[in-house]
């Protein structure tokens, strides 16, 4: 993507729809599309968490156990139901990866934030893939005119005449970002994130009826269970901020080398706990499993009830501490599709400028101004920008199983 400072920009993808990375694997300069960020990846673990809380009594109470205070169960079962709606919206990672084939295909986006965002993608590869052979073809055909008026004229054609390569670089802009005239409600992705954030934001850290408010109450279920499991608190502290830590050391691999994460859902009680395949971080992840395996060793003599509090406090704790980031992970996320927007924003402006800078006699030595615009390297990068886009799209998002031989069979220190 670096070109030389000679050469003009009218035909190079700005640096903006690639992001630079250092693969973990080669240890080599590498890129990535934008989007695929430490937020995204975390954000579908939130999702994923935020899903699986009950949303009646009845099953409350065969997860964690019965409270005898129901009015702050009723209210628990209130402020989780509030974030797993929430959440819905963003589109649960394990359904919706069956559905690649089908975003691809699509003419508009899905509803939710994770097909949305695939969608994306894959009209980004699209578009690349078509800017590239436009110009590919357009400008050797153009060489083939001897006049350099027409040439001009063809030129101004290819780059902004109906169907051109700008048309794809304005389609991009109003994918992501559409300001509706009616409403002024942008309607592209860009807006649809940040009404989702919008709305997540207030329900886990609000002043008032939020996640986090709940749990800092002097009596919620939540210090009931503590309460009820003090002797294992401490651990099932450690055990969380470990479990943090693995995760996020193994999601920020996955997002510099541009490959799938995978998410072990591993059973404790009666609940689903996701934590990073332990073969990349031997170390660590061997810790998190002697620190669960002792918790679980702790709590077999323990009563059932006992047993589903332990559930709901380490359930609880470890996705309040998971979703105290939501809101710098939201506009880390919104930061990226800025930048995306950004890159096609620059894209389209540079050709009008550059356009209009030109005369006929900048064209009369077509293999002279075929180097000044750098037509091999704009070529190459449209090439690589459709080729991590589309990286993206079949590696970017989380895998969530429940094999958990991996994890339980791990070795000390081994990686992939």
């Amino acid at each position: 993507m670096n070109t030389e400072n000679t050469i003009n920009p009218l035909i190079q993808p700005p640096a903006d729809l690639l992001t630079q990375v250092t693969n973990p694997q080669t240890n080599q300069p590498d890129y990535a599309f934008p989007l695929q960020t430490t937020a995204w990846l975390k954000m579908q673990d939130v999702v994923t968490k935020a899903l699986a809380f009950p949303l009646n009594s009845a099953n409350f109470e065969d997860l964690y156990g019965t409270f005898t205070d129901e009015g702050s169960v009723a209210t628990a079962l209130n402020i989780l139901g509030q974030i797993n709606t929430t959440a819905a919206k963003y589109g649960d990672p394990q359904t919706l990866i069956s559905s690649l084939s089908q975003f691809q295909q699509a003419d508009t986006p899905p509803s939710s934030i994770y097909g949305h965002a695939v969608w994306l993608a894959a009209q980004t590869q699209t578009a690349a893939q078509q800017i590239g052979s436009l110009l590919n073809q357009g400008l050797t055909d153009i060489g083939q005119v001897t006049d350099p008026t027409q040439r001009l004229k063809d030129l101004t054609e290819l780059l902004t005449g109906q169907g051109g390569v700008n048309s794809y670089a304005t389609t991009l802009q109003n994918y992501i970002s559409h300001t509706d005239p009616t409403t002024g409600n942008d309607t592209g992705f860009l807006g649809v994130v940040t009404d989702f954030y919008n709305e997540l934001n207030p329900e886990l850290t609000g002043q008032t009826n939020s996640l986090q408010w709940y749990l800092n109450q002097s009596t919620s279920v939540y210090t009931d269970a503590q309460n009820a499991v003090s002797g294992d608190q401490q651990q099932i502290s450690q055990l969380n901020a470990q479990i943090s830590q693995l995760n996020s050391e193994y999601i920020g691999f996955t997002v510099a080398a541009s490959v799938s994460p995978l998410l072990l859902f591993f059973p404790f009680f009666g609940i689903f706990l996701a934590i990073a395949d332990a073969a990349t971080f031997g170390v660590l992840a061997t810790q998190v499993k002697d620190q669960l395996n002792a918790l679980t060793s702790s709590l077999n003599s323990a009563t059932e009830d006992e047993q589903k509090k332990a559930a709901l406090v380490t359930a609880l704790d470890g996705f309040n501490k998971t979703a105290k980031d939501v809101e710098d992970d939201g506009q880390d996320f919104l930061s990226a599709i800025k930048t995306l927007l950004g890159g096609w924003e620059e894209f389209s402006g540079q050709i009008t400028t550059r356009l209009n800078a030109l005369t006929p006699d900048d064209l009369k030595n077509w293999g002279d101004f075929m180097q000044n615009v750098g037509f091999e390297t704009a070529i190459t990068g449209w090439q690589l920008i459709g080729n991590k886009a589309e990286q993206f799209f079949q590696a970017g998002f989380v895998q969530f199983s429940t094999n958990t031989s991996s994890w339980l069979t791990a070795g000390r220190g081994e990686s992939r």
